[in-house]
């Protein structure tokens, strides 16, 4: 080890300490000659023909300078730096040339830096601190609804603890959901994502608490759980300033007005796909103060997400099968208590393990899809570019072919002026992927905002994975786009091109740059072509009628926060709301809504007379509002009548429906006077 030191200490002074070492070489060379020298003039010899002849007894001078810079093992790395000053020195002359280059180069390693990042964090990387991510996985819920396979990762907590009394292939079981909720009170109330989870969900990561300490299973036990907050590094900062004193105190979120025990660590968002998680707090706390005592007991509230991690040895198709049973347990359980559930043979629940990673599981969004095929054309504009500057370096090498020429014949290696053309290609390409970092950097947080949430930290400068990706890109250009002008320096033919002015040598650079055109023309075409189908899909759904208007609409809604009213003080509390909203500036219109279209909706049974399964129709929506429901909407009624003030709790109940709906229960016959149920067949 010490030797290996040594060498390294000796090789970094050769290589930092250049100049003193060559002194010393010199000193040490004259030292021979001279004590050689006095030998012979001590022998008689005069001085000036005892120095010849000590020159000559010593040998070649240059030769000797010459191996000792070869054993000192840096004469590439030494080369390689002067072929990078001279390639910097030759563009700096050419500052036109140099920037339009960086600019091209700049703009495709950018995107593709930006995508790589977006890609990476949707489809790729691991939440962070996890532990052992092969083994850990989401859950599915597989089973046949009206024919057709339907697939769901939301439960309930009773079918959680289904879960986890029923198998025995997973070390780690964990329930959770983050969502938007109003944290603090006062002023400082903010709504901001918070993390509902089981104690056990910190058993997947390696993550200890800034301050203070998670909540344990005891206090996280059903049904009532304990009141406790642990708060998320970020909020603590901007909301806490960081004091440790945050231990003890109180802090409202949503219906839970919980005690602080701890902070979480900086960075750490567990599975959250919603955005840094301000507070997490026990799923049995929430639970219980959002529905009381019968949370745990009953299957009709499916809001949690389940994670597990499989024990040593287990194989997914053996935790799969095991998630089955337990599944289809718990299924015959909910089906004793409600039987609108479907039984175990008709339904067919399964459970399946996929990727921690949303966006890679069978419940993946359109995001992912949009994303891969914006890296796609990312991915062409950087061919493009590289052929852009290829061309460019081509046409520079043209002009130049006489002077490479003269070198080659003066003496120069051919590997040696490769690797001084190569090293002018990867200048240019690591000024543009310095260019590509900032546009991936300040450029990007647009695309970034369409697929992250927003408070994820996602710049490109303080992302390890996006530089290394960012500086494998900018080697790969340097290779691309330095190898059509080194091939094209590595043919010159010395003695044709100083006779006859390298003619065959524009002959050959006419067909490779024209060949290089052709991929720039037909990357373009299928750019062009893309750019003009996304246009034309965006036009489409610009133009794709709603039913109502999108832009002018506002939705608000009042957050008890745990406040029970009854009906009167609710129904007053309404009213005031809407009072207050038709009193502000440019409000024209106000109604009260059950459910907001395309956000929130609410689903109920219907029963026509003569179709024994409405259900098996179709998925049918309920909406509600008071009279002013469909002109605050802006939806035009196209036959019959919209509500209005006939319409009271005691008049007859009276019906609008969608005109799409009016044609499946009622095919060729007019809706209005037909008669529905819902809810229950025995209804009004």
């Amino acid at each position: 080890m010490s030797r290996l030191l040594s060498e390294v200490r000796y090789r970094m002074r050769a290589l930092l300490r250049r100049e003193e070492m060559e002194a010393e070489l010199e000193d040490e060379l004259r030292y021979h000659i001279d004590r050689h020298t006095e030998k012979l003039v001590a022998e008689g010899v005069p001085q000036a023909e005892a120095l010849r002849q000590a020159r000559l007894e010593f040998g070649g001078v240059e030769r000797i300078r010459d191996e000792a810079r070869d054993a000192r093992g840096v004469v590439l790395l030494e080369t390689t730096m002067q072929d990078i000053r001279y390639a910097v020195r030759g563009l700096r002359t050419r500052k036109a040339f140099t920037l339009g280059v960086v600019l091209t180069l700049g703009l495709g390693i950018g995107a593709n830096a930006t995508m790589f990042g977006i890609v990476d964090r949707l489809l790729f990387r691991a939440p962070p601190a996890l532990i052992d991510q092969a083994s850990v996985h989401r859950v599915y819920l597989h089973g046949i609804d009206r024919g057709e396979e339907d697939i769901n990762r939301n439960f309930q907590v009773r079918r959680y603890l289904d879960v986890v009394e029923q198998t025995t292939s997973f070390s780690d079981i964990a329930a959770f959901q983050t969502r938007r909720q109003g944290v603090g009170s006062g002023e400082g109330l903010r709504e901001v994502p918070v993390t509902i989870a089981t104690a056990s969900f910190f058993d997947f990561f390696a993550a200890r608490p800034a301050l203070g300490r998670f909540f344990s299973a005891a206090e996280d036990r059903v049904p009532v759980g304990s009141p406790v907050v642990v708060l998320g590094y970020d909020y603590w900062q901007t909301q806490f300033g960081g004091s440790p004193d945050v231990i003890g105190q109180s802090l409202q979120v949503d219906r839970l007005l919980g005690t602080i025990i701890g902070v979480a660590p900086e960075g750490f968002v567990g599975m959250s796909d919603q955005g840094v998680p301000a507070a997490w707090v026990p799923l049995s706390a929430h639970a219980h103060a959002f529905r009381g005592t019968t949370y745990h007991t009953n299957y009709n509230w499916s809001w949690l997400e389940m994670i597990v991690r499989r024990g040593p040895g287990v194989s997914v198709e053996e935790a799969e099968a095991d998630l089955t049973q337990a599944f289809r347990h718990s299924w015959r359980q909910a089906f004793a208590a409600m039987p609108g559930w479907g039984a175990v043979e008709d339904v067919r629940p399964r459970g399946t393990l996929g990727p921690v990673q949303l966006e890679r599981g069978p419940q993946a969004g359109r995001d992912s899809r949009v994303a891969a095929w914006v890296s796609g054309v990312a991915f062409i504009v950087l061919l493009v570019a590289c052929a852009n500057v290829a061309n460019l370096l081509l046409s520079r090498a043209v002009s130049r072919r006489r002077e490479i020429a003269l070198r080659l014949a003066l003496g120069v290696s051919r590997g040696r002026l490769l690797r001084q053309l190569f090293s002018e290609s990867l200048v240019l390409a690591v000024l543009g992927g310095a260019a590509g970092l900032l546009i991936a950097h300040w450029g990007g947080a647009g695309l970034r905002a369409l697929y992250l949430p927003a408070d994820f930290p996602a710049g490109a400068l303080t992302d390890g994975r996006t530089l290394l990706y960012l500086g494998a890109v900018t080697l790969v250009v340097a290779l691309l786009t330095g190898l059509v002008p080194a091939l094209h320096a590595g043919r010159t033919d010395l003695a044709g091109t100083l006779r006859a002015g390298g003619r065959e040598d524009g002959f050959q650079r006419s067909r490779t740059g024209a060949g290089l055109l052709i991929v720039q023309a037909a990357l373009s075409v299928v750019l062009l072509v893309g750019a003009g189908l996304f246009v034309r899909s965006l036009h489409n759904v610009q133009q794709f009628r709603l039913g109502y208007d999108v832009d002018p609409i506002l939705f608000a809604w009042a957050n008890l926060r745990g406040t029970s009213m009854d009906d009167g003080a609710s129904r007053a509390l309404n009213l005031r709301m809407m009072e207050a909203a038709e009193t502000m500036p440019g409000v024209t219109s106000v109604a009260l809504a059950a459910s907001v279209p395309f956000w929130s909706n609410e689903g109920r049974g219907l029963w026509v007379a003569g179709i024994d399964t409405v259900r098996n129709l179709g998925n049918f929506i309920l909406q509600a509002g008071t009279p002013d429901y469909f002109r605050t909407l802006g939806t035009r009624v196209i036959r019959g009548r919209a509500f209005d003030e006939r319409d009271r709790e005691n008049s007859q109940r009276v019906v609008v429906v969608g005109e799409g709906m009016a044609r499946v229960p009622w095919p060729n016959q007019e809706a209005i006077g037909q008669c529905l149920r819902i809810a229950a067949a025995d209804a009004p």
